[in-house]
């Protein structure tokens, strides 16, 4: 790994995405700044947390998912979309891994998917002048995007991203999976943001990933993960406004089995016009609905195996953890 220094701004050239990895470990990057704000439903800070000690510790339990595989494999593309629609030209080894530090907040890097030349006269100033660059972010989801209201935790990211690196000209580009729509938006730097966010950080990183302290729970996935068990007899007190949550879930639950009966009538009288036809059409052919039997399937007769094989039965027998379920009384 090559590191060098200018302006306060550390640059840190990785040789692998292992290293890269490991380096990035040792502080908050932009893109998790939408978890610390509670702008995202796809990790909490609890986790967060958890990763980030486990991966400090040299534990990195890395699995990619279809989402994040879509992501990089069309990240070139969405790059490359849009040096051609907003006439920018992407610098070619921003594609590297590589991460940024300001030496004043080194709890915190950013790591752009891309940067691209302002003006023509950009690359006379070499690749370390940042202040000559802008900063692609390169997203793709599957919901359609309206460029008048992105995702905060989009917004959140890239304004770190240009706090840390000193870039003052940024744009988020996007691929919509499900349609091929393609868009992008610059995005003006707003100090005010960043310097919450610098906050934030460094509350997070002192208590929360150095000093052990447990981010409050903000999803009932982080209630299990603390508490997996309940303290027998044990209650708690609740507010008013959770007595009006109870109660608009019991509303709720009864509207909903009204809805499953009528539901249930209705598919029952479509079933009723079929005898042994497959498929139900319209006047024209076109295929409204199909009635049709289910494969077989084997399964294991445990109470067999239990009567007359206990050994092997008892032998393949596993306890699992339990889970904690919520009932509405």
């Amino acid at each position: 790994m090559k590191v060098r220094t200018v302006n306060g701004i550390t640059r840190y050239d990785c040789d692998t995405n292992e290293e890269w990895r490991a380096e990035r470990a040792n502080s908050i990057g932009a893109s998790s700044i939408g978890v610390l704000f509670g702008e995202t439903h796809f990790r909490t800070p609890l986790e967060l947390a958890h990763t980030m000690r486990d991966e400090l510790n040299g534990i990195f339990n890395y699995e990619e998912t279809e989402a994040m595989q879509d992501g990089h494999l069309l990240e070139d593309y969405v790059a490359k979309k849009f040096a051609l629609k907003s006439g920018y030209k992407i610098i070619e080894a921003s594609s590297a891994e590589y991460l940024l530090r300001r030496v004043d907040i080194p709890y915190m890097h950013a790591s752009p998917d891309r940067t691209y030349w302002i003006d023509d006269e950009g690359p006379k100033h070499g690749k370390f002048a940042e202040k000559n660059k802008g900063i692609l972010e390169c997203k793709t989801t599957n919901r359609k995007v309206d460029p008048d209201d992105l995702p905060l935790s989009w917004i959140f990211q890239v304004q770190v991203q240009m706090g840390i690196s000193g870039c003052r000209h940024a744009h988020i580009a996007w691929l919509c999976k499900k349609t091929f729509e393609f868009g992008y938006k610059k995005i003006e730097y707003d100090e005010e943001i960043f310097n919450a966010a610098i906050i934030v950080c460094h509350d997070f990183w002192d208590k929360c990933v150095k000093g052990g302290e447990e981010p409050e729970p903000v999803a009932a996935r982080d209630v299990v993960s603390l508490y997996p068990r309940q303290t027998e007899g044990k209650t708690v007190t609740a507010t008013k406004e959770i007595i009006d949550t109870i109660s608009e879930i019991k509303e709720m639950k009864a509207a909903k089995s009204e809805l499953e009966t009528e539901l249930d009538e209705l598919v029952d009288k479509v079933k009723v016009y079929f005898s042994d036809e497959e498929a139900l059409v319209d006047i024209d052919g076109h295929v409204l609905a199909t009635f049709k039997a289910t494969k077989g399937r084997t399964s294991l007769d445990s109470k067999k195996l239990a009567a007359d094989y206990p050994e092997v039965y008892s032998a393949c027998m596993r306890t699992s953890a339990g889970s904690r379920t919520l009932l509405i009384k």
